[in-house]
């Protein structure tokens, strides 16, 4: 089995022992060494999960602020994340604790070491909320659509591997004039295992490929209100990945609201020469297929 694209970034460890003892440091001087605080509010269906962002970089603390901090000042966190901006030896520790995600389930705490990457800080939100949430909500990695008018509206998450084809797919759904399709979330989001209902991360700008920010609205640089973006500073390559407002890039079709998922929509992106399960056929030619699998969901 391949490792999963975010254990690729970071892999988790499980805080344990003297492990545990160095959270309990960190928090100690945390108002010394770590001044930069902000906190986020992701929404779930019905609730939300509140993550604490704890960093001495100034530069990750305004980006988390400004797409995330919705929670109140006086709302006790759900996790912490401390993003050190610095490897390990820079604080007093040894080089095993660079290289991966530490957490702590008991603590509800996450520590990384030379954090330097808001794509990053994503993974960490992601997981974190995964970690903490209850046992009827499940984080999918996909866009989840709302598809039909308001009084028959169906929920579908369109879902599948990096690259697999889900936003070219999503793009050519929205240029479809005869449906009334709004998008609920873009990347990922929290289902309720009871209801079937999705809500937004609540999210204010969406950490996006400029490439999939032009499949949607190949206008997007020409017409984007100013102010409406920003690149990612963090990215070494500046211009690979923006911070975009939903509405600059799906305009009246980003909603905030909730659906209740039907479907599920699974896009796998076949090699050169597939053969269908049960088929003896070979498909021809060298062209890679993008194929879109559907499964209703029972109510």
């Amino acid at each position: 089995m391949g490792v999963s694209y975010y254990d690729a970034i970071l892999p988790v460890r499980a805080l344990s022992g003297d492990h545990a003892s160095v959270v309990a440091g960190l928090r100690l001087v945390a108002g010394l060494r770590l001044p930069h605080r902000a906190a986020a509010s992701v929404l779930v269906p019905g609730g939300q999960i509140v993550v604490g962002f704890v960093s001495d970089s100034a530069g990750l603390a305004g980006m988390f602020a400004d797409n995330w901090a919705q929670a109140g000042t006086d709302q006790e966190p759900d996790a912490m994340l401390y993003a050190l901006a610095r490897p390990a030896r820079s604080y007093g520790l040894d080089a095993t604790w660079d290289g991966a995600r530490w957490w702590s389930q008991d603590g509800k705490t996450m520590i990384v070491f030379g954090f330097g990457s808001y794509r990053l800080v994503k993974v960490c939100v992601r997981g974190i909320c995964s970690a903490v949430s209850a046992d009827d909500i499940l984080f999918l990695h996909g866009c989840a659509l709302s598809v039909g008018g308001e009084n028959a509206s169906r929920g579908v998450v369109v879902t599948g591997g990096s690259g697999a084809g889900k936003t070219t797919l999503v793009a050519r759904v929205l240029e479809c004039a005869e449906h009334s399709v709004t998008v609920i979330n873009d990347d990922w989001g929290a289902v309720s295992l009871s209801s079937g209902a999705s809500a937004s991360t609540g999210e204010r700008r969406l950490h996006m490929k400029s490439g999939s920010v032009l499949a949607l609205r190949p206008d997007f640089f020409a017409g984007a209100p100013p102010g409406s973006y920003s690149y990612d500073l963090s990215e070494p390559d500046r211009t690979v990945r923006l911070l975009a407002s939903p509405e600059s890039v799906y305009g009246a079709r980003w909603s905030t609201g909730t659906a209740v998922i039907r479907h599920l929509a699974v896009i796998v992106r076949e090699s050169p020469g597939w053969v269908p399960p049960g088929s003896k056929r070979r498909c021809r030619g060298s062209t890679t297929v993008v194929r879109p699998r559907i499964w209703p969901i029972a109510s």
